[in-house]
């Protein structure tokens, strides 16, 4: 079966939004399996709905618990913990939910410990604790969660540096390499605005560029395929991961991964099978991450993309790379309608963005290079090379702000929802 990986996807989503419903969704599909166990293809949606409604199950976590956990994700007025256990009847017991945290006390990279009032709600993540105490140390991280660590530290130490280089360009170089520009109001609603909000997103497009860096880089040493995406896949992997990582950083790194996988192995491979499994993985992993808006836009738009570029695979490179940004731009437009608003010229300009950012991703990765091998003098002079750049990223976010938005509500969203459906349609029969 070519789409058994983008099934199950469907179908463990399906099963995560139903699990408010458990016992009346249980029913259903009960009944779904026994009319329609002849389709193969029912037969595998239907099983992982079932699938997706037990991991969604949420614990039986008293209202007051201590918990600890691994702080993965820091925003403006929370953090994310995930690997979390809580306290209850002399023994620790897994919660296997992310838990959202409202406190700064706290950072990424540090296993936490934290006692206070657990609330639960059906969104991303599941629970809410506000805490009485709460810290974190990372002395104490093992295996898989010490690399985190690592790589988190690596990160702040590398924003830092690129703060004392650049100085005001900082922001910008931090939000588009690592997602964390920590922008104030008036530049956050400028980027808001501007409808190139996405660019400061780490995702396919971030994880790409990296991507593509190193394998021309271990091209120059070597021109076996293996090593050089090996390499390339291993190194934008640890990049993503340093994000903490967020939803659409996890599936752009695992999407690459197993392509590159496939591509070694010489066996061919569907690109919407890829999306499925790599959506798969982070669903099962964390099931209420389909609640993220991240989550969300990163696999509407990797989707619409991927449809509409099957379609027009032999066309010129140059109307392919005019369409890419237009079918990621339907793709998110839905939640763009529910969330934040529409800017028309964001399809256009997203293009111009992306050939700015390039040059500045690439500049700031080896500069980092440098630095970890103690050659901060290049490391700053390439840095500061990246200025113009930056300086043209900055005034096309102010310019396109300029432009009106708009925003449909409910209305939008069923209209673009509507529209996506037929693209998809459209696109993705075959005659």
């Amino acid at each position: 079966m070519n789409y058994f990986w983008l099934i199950s996807f469907l179908g463990i989503s399906t099963g995560v939004l139903l699990s408010p419903a458990l016992l009346i969704s249980f029913s259903m599909v009960g009944i779904a399996i026994f009319l329609l166990w002849k389709h193969l293809s029912v037969r595998i949606y239907l099983l992982c709905v079932v699938l997706g409604l037990i991991i969604s199950l949420p614990g039986n976590v008293p209202q007051r618990s201590e918990i600890v956990g691994f702080c993965t994700l820091k925003k403006s007025s929370y953090t994310v913990v995930s690997n979390v256990r809580f306290f209850e009847n002399g023994k620790w017991n897994y919660l296997h939910h992310d838990v959202k945290v409202k406190s700064d006390q706290i950072n990424p990279g540090e296993e936490v410990y934290i006692y206070g009032k657990i609330s639960k709600s059906f969104s991303y993540p599941l629970y809410t604790v506000v805490p009485d105490f709460s810290c974190g140390v990372r002395q104490t991280a093992r295996g898989f969660l010490k690399v985190m660590s690592i790589l988190q530290k690596f990160k702040e130490e590398n924003e830092i540096f690129i703060i004392d280089v650049l100085g005001p360009f900082a922001k910008t170089v931090n939000g588009l390499l690592f997602s964390d520009g920590e922008f104030d109001q008036a530049e956050y609603s400028d980027l808001k605005n501007s409808g190139l909000a996405h660019i400061f997103a780490v995702s396919g497009l971030h994880v790409g560029i990296v991507y593509a860096l190193v394998e021309i880089i271990v091209s120059f040493f070597t021109y076996k395929l293996f090593f050089r995406r090996f390499i390339g896949a291993f190194i934008a992997l640890m990049f993503a991961l340093s994000t903490g990582p967020t939803p659409s950083a996890f599936r752009a790194a695992a999407m690459l991964c197993i392509w590159s996988f496939f591509k070694i192995a010489d066996y061919p491979v569907e690109p919407l099978n890829v999306l499925g499994m790599a959506g798969t993985f982070n669903i099962l992993l964390e099931p209420y991450c389909i609640l993220s808006t991240s989550f969300l836009m990163s696999y509407m738009a990797t989707a619409s993309i991927l449809i509409c570029q099957e379609k027009i695979r032999s066309y010129h490179i140059v109307v392919k790379t005019l369409f890419t940004p237009f079918s990621a731009f339907f793709g998110v437009a839905p939640f763009l309608n529910i969330f934040s608003s529409l800017n028309v010229l964001s399809p256009f300009l997203s293009i111009f963005a992306t050939y700015l950012v390039i040059p500045i991703i690439w500049a700031a990765f080896i500069s980092i290079f440098f630095r970890t091998i103690h050659m901060e003098t290049l490391a700053q002079i390439l840095l500061k090379g990246a200025t113009p750049f930056v300086y043209l990223v900055q005034r096309l976010i102010h310019l396109s702000s300029l432009v009106p938005n708009f925003s449909l509500g409910l209305t939008g969203y069923i209209l673009f929802s509507l529209l996506i459906l037929f693209l998809f349609w459209h696109f993705g029969h075959k005659p």
